[in-house]
């Protein structure tokens, strides 16, 4: 073989090293995605040693799983009973997220269905169990359906953090009741709305009434007031004053007994205006 043969065959078999090398390195490098970690599972053996976010080396033989420790929903919509039987339809909502510190322990036990293994089933029984103990017509409240997801909440937890699941709130997205409690409900309210409409009303009408009242007292005392003190001359100094408004005009009284101006208008004789203008 001559050295050009030689030559070639040294750059395949460098070739085909590279080409194994890079496949080698594919097989060695694994990237988990953010806001998960990576669980080591090497032919059925889970590793205890995370993997963060990134890039990251591993064994060729060896498979990253990705499990999310993002805040993940559940929406719930159930038909579940009241404390009288009755059936209602509760929408719920459930916030939870993998405990990190519990992620090797929920792919051994549960793998990646857990959401459907463990966290809607625990759901559905705490809601069913919660809303058994109120009647429906308490479920319109809206104090009575925040304490109804508290009272969710508080019971899921402990059940869920055994299972490396915490939850972070529960929401009620919406009650629908029997058609027959919620137009009793809803004629209800528009009654006490109506009463208390008539109790603004009234209300009113008495502070009306009372501020006529005051009005009218005030009126009397000031005439009370007028009548005693009132006398000739201080008549005839309001006449003289309110002449003195209008120096262009002078009011002659043609009646010899006094001041027309305070007298019935119907018996006032003349009485002659003389315009200086």
């Amino acid at each position: 073989m001559n050295d050009r043969g030689q030559s070639d065959i040294s750059l395949l078999i460098g070739g085909v090293i590279v080409l194994i090398i890079i496949i080698g390195l594919f097989f060695c490098i694994a990237i988990v995605p953010a806001g998960n970690v990576g669980v080591q599972d090497t032919m059925g053996d889970v590793s205890s040693d995370i993997k963060n976010p990134g890039f990251t080396l591993k064994g060729p033989l060896t498979g990253v799983i990705a499990i999310s420790m993002q805040t993940q929903e559940i929406k719930e919509t159930a038909a579940v009973p009241t404390s009288e039987g009755l059936i209602v339809q509760l929408d719920t909502s459930v916030l939870y997220k993998v405990d990190p510190s519990q992620v090797v322990t929920i792919y051994k036990t549960l793998g990646l269905g857990y959401r459907d293994v463990v966290v809607e089933p625990n759901i559905r029984s705490a809601v069913r169990e919660v809303t058994s103990k109120y009647e429906a017509k308490a479920l319109y409240s809206g104090d009575k359906r925040d304490q109804l997801a508290l009272e969710i909440e508080t019971r899921l937890k402990p059940i869920l953090a055994s299972r490396g699941v915490i939850v972070e709130q529960v929401l009620l997205r919406d009650i629908k009741l029997p058609t027959e409690i919620s137009d009793s409900i809803a004629q209800k309210l528009k009654r006490e709305q109506d009463s208390q409409a008539m109790e603004f009303v009234l209300t009113k009408e008495k502070q009306e009434a009372t501020r006529k009242t005051i009005e009218a007292q005030g009126i009397k005392d000031s005439q009370d007031i007028i009548n005693q003190t009132l006398t000739t001359k201080y008549l005839q100094y309001l006449w003289i004053s309110k002449l003195n408004e209008n120096p262009n005009i002078i009011y002659v009284p043609i009646d010899s007994q006094g001041l027309t101006l305070f007298r019935n208008v119907d018996d006032l004789p003349v009485v002659q205006q003389i315009d200086h203008n």
